[in-house]
Parts: C-alpha cells; structure tokens; sequence
C-alpha cells in the first residue's frame, strides 16, 4: 500500500506527528536538567520517568494484541510512584506532575469505558498531559538551580567519613 504522498508508508510516518517529537525533546531536556541541576526529588522522579519512557518503548515495540493496555499499566506505575514522590518531598512540582499523571489514568479508564473514543484521541490527550508531567520537572529543577540550592550531586558523600577523635 502506498502513501498519499508517493512513498511506501510504515510505522514511523504513519503514528509520529510534529507535538510528539517537542514532547520527546522536553522530556530529553527535562531528564538531562534534572539530573544535572536537581534534587533528590527531582532525580527520583527523572529516574523514574527514564524508566517509564525505556518500558513503554520496549512494549509498544512488541507485536502483540493489547500492547497499548500493557503500556497504560506502566503509566499505572508512574502514577504510583510520582504520587509517593509528592507525599515524601515539599516539592510544587510534584503536585502539577501526579495531577497530569491522574488525568492521564482517567483518560485511559474513559478508552476503556468508552468504545466509541477512539485510540488516536486518547493518545493525543495523554500526549500533552505528558509535556506537562515534563515541563514541570525542567521547571521543578530550573527553580531549584535559579533559587541557589544545591544539586543532589553536589551534596552526595563519595568518601568514607573518618571519625574524629
């Protein structure tokens, strides 16, 4: 089958759209900011947020039936652990990131719920809730950075303390 445009179609121009990629390089750049210039709460979450991004990819990639309903049980674990983030750390940006996840979930629960909704319009919904989950932990870092605190690597032990006497 051939594209409208001439070429043969496949996966990559048929399901990658111009938001999808803004919203991979925020969350490059947000990852990448957190680690550099963030806190513990913002490497927990960055690190958290890299393995949701390395499993859903893993599992979108398999060739199975149901693979968009594995991947939203990972998003159910993100959700899970930003949330424990934001009971655990005094961070603003946590709250704006578990609120986004929330409503990513009850976009899924509506798919599920709803046949008639179709997948590209959930996908699309949960995309720029994700740019929000993203944007607010490069904002969560950049605030840290901009307010004079200390990054988490700055603040790490790398030696053994020896004893006073």
């Amino acid at each position: 089958m051939e594209a409208a445009v001439g070429g043969p179609r496949n996966a990559w121009s048929d399901g990658i759209t111009i938001y999808f990629i803004a919203v991979q390089i925020m969350a490059v750049a947000s990852f990448a900011v957190a680690w550099w210039r963030g806190g513990r709460a913002e490497r927990l979450g960055a690190a958290i947020l890299i393995c949701d991004a390395l499993l859903t990819t893993a599992i979108v990639g398999l060739a199975a039936p149901g693979v968009h309903r594995a991947a939203m049980m990972v998003q159910l674990v993100t959700a899970s652990g930003i949330l424990w983030l934001t009971f655990r750390f005094d961070r603003w940006w946590l709250f704006v990131a578990s609120g986004a996840l929330i409503l990513c979930g009850l976009i899924t629960a509506m798919e599920i719920l709803n046949p008639a909704l179709s997948l590209y319009a959930a996908v699309s919904a949960q995309l720029g809730l994700w740019g929000l989950v993203y944007l607010s932990l490069l904002a969560g870092a950049g605030e840290r950075w901009l307010a004079g605190e200390g990054s988490a690597g700055q603040a790490a032990v790398w030696s053994r303390r020896r004893p006073t006497s």
